[in-house]
């Protein structure tokens, strides 16, 4: 497949900034990508069947370049559906872990049920443990005790995403407005 270079353009220069002002956004909110271009496949789909109400699925899937067994899906639902991410996976595993030997540590290596096992299970070869860990840290879901990782108490979860929502819904009134006053 022939990949085509794409000039720069005042088009392509706002499109970009677009773009970064968004991953700016998710990466300050912890807000998923791959969550954020479902939701963007979703609009587009019902946008462009709103510009043509009679168009096919087939037609719909040509305008938007998404694939065509995709699009009634995004037509016929409110909810999106996206897969964990492979960090996500592996605190679900720990949180199991924990429940299940009524614990709030899990050794780093060397058992059968260590953190690392969890990680090579779900990212083994893609993600090491140590970069696991370091997104959990940073998440504050869990903190390094020597040999074990232990979990850490939710830093009242609904305050952050209280906040995140609100710095979310400031960033999508702006593009909002910006969008309107180019139309």
């Amino acid at each position: 497949m022939k990949k085509y270079e794409v000039k720069a353009t005042p088009m392509n220069q706002q499109v970009s900034s677009i773009a970064k002002t968004l991953a700016l956004a998710t990466l300050q909110n912890d807000f998923s990508y791959k969550e954020f271009v479902e939701y963007y496949k979703m609009h587009m789909v019902r946008e462009a069947k709103k510009e043509k109400k009679k168009s096919t699925v087939v037609e719909i899937s040509a305008r938007t370049g998404i694939d065509r067994r995709f699009i009634a899906p995004y037509l016929n639902s409110e909810q999106i559906h996206v897969k964990p991410s492979k960090v996500t996976r592996v605190f679900d595993d720990v949180l199991a872990y924990c429940k299940k030997n009524n614990t709030k540590k899990i050794l780093k290596n060397d058992d059968k049920e260590s953190f690392e096992v969890l990680c090579q299970k779900h990212a083994n070869g893609s993600l090491t443990p140590k970069a696991i860990y370091t997104e959990l840290w940073r998440l504050g879901l869990m903190k390094d005790v020597g040999t074990h990782y232990k979990l850490k108490k939710p830093k009242s979860a609904e305050k952050k995403v209280a906040k995140a929502t609100k710095r979310m819904v400031a960033i999508g009134e702006a593009i909002t407005q910006s969008v309107d006053g180019m139309l």
